[in-house]
């Protein structure tokens, strides 16, 4: 197999699933756009509530989201790499920005979670973390003391040695209980941060056994089967370990 880019094998990342072709859109005026939707209260024939406010009233919208009673209407939500080389002004100037284009939330994923949460609510959005799950590439504390936590493939090569498909794709399984206790004392950690509005679990699964069509030319494989050095896991936490005895 040949290595191809360094990208996230998703399939929204594939640009051949636009269903448009229309040149992509700024991410300026998608925020101009998103915001007066929200605003204006376009998605409203979808509220759950038919008389629900199109608009919060200011002084709710002056406050973080988790304190807005915003079951009453729609939010806008965005992601955010929190690990910037930002100060704190400078983190209220671009927050303040998507606040004004009718943003109502930041999931951010790494930096400093006080800084950036603190200049987040100065600006009225709520901040929730944004945490990789069982993926651990950045873990080097698991990475250094925990080998064997790291998924195996059907060809017996480690995940954390031999990470498939791209080089950030490391990861533990989930039927070991250390594992388990591990994550969720990350987790619980996050959630009792008073900083925190929220934590969202990504990467929530195993390694892609087959990619979305759409990608197989961007690694060069054909995947019409499992192939074995992408088959997870088969490590000695997993059941599946005997299947090879």
């Amino acid at each position: 197999m040949r290595r191809g880019p360094r990208t996230d094998p998703n399939p929204w990342s594939d640009p051949g699933r636009r269903l448009s072709t229309d040149p992509p859109m700024k991410r300026r005026d998608f925020l101009r756009v998103a915001g007066g939707a929200v605003a204006g209260g376009a998605l409203t024939a979808c509220s759950p509530e038919a008389d629900a406010p199109r608009v919060l009233p200011e002084a709710d919208r002056a406050r973080p989201l988790a304190m807005a009673g915003a079951r009453h209407r729609f939010t806008a939500w965005t992601w955010v790499h929190g690990d910037r080389d930002y100060g704190a002004a400078e983190w209220r100037r671009r927050f303040a920005r998507l606040r004004e284009a009718g943003l109502d939330a930041v999931l951010v994923g790494g930096g400093d979670i006080e800084l950036v949460s603190g200049a987040a609510r100065a600006e009225g959005l709520a901040f929730h973390r944004w945490f990789w799950t069982l993926n651990r590439n950045g873990d080097q504390w698991a990475q250094d003391n925990h080998p064997e936590w790291f998924t195996v493939s059907r060809n017996l090569e480690s995940s954390l040695e031999h990470p498939p498909y791209v080089g950030y794709y490391r990861w533990v399984c989930p039927s070991r209980d250390p594992v388990r206790e591990y994550l969720r004392g990350l987790v619980g950690e996050l959630a009792a941060n008073p900083a925190v509005d929220g934590v969202h679990l990504d990467y929530v699964r195993h390694c892609d056994v087959i990619l979305p069509r759409g990608l197989w030319e961007t690694y060069d494989l054909v995947q019409d089967t499992e192939l074995p050095e992408f088959d997870f896991c088969y490590c000695g936490g997993s059941s599946r370990v005997h299947n090879l005895m």
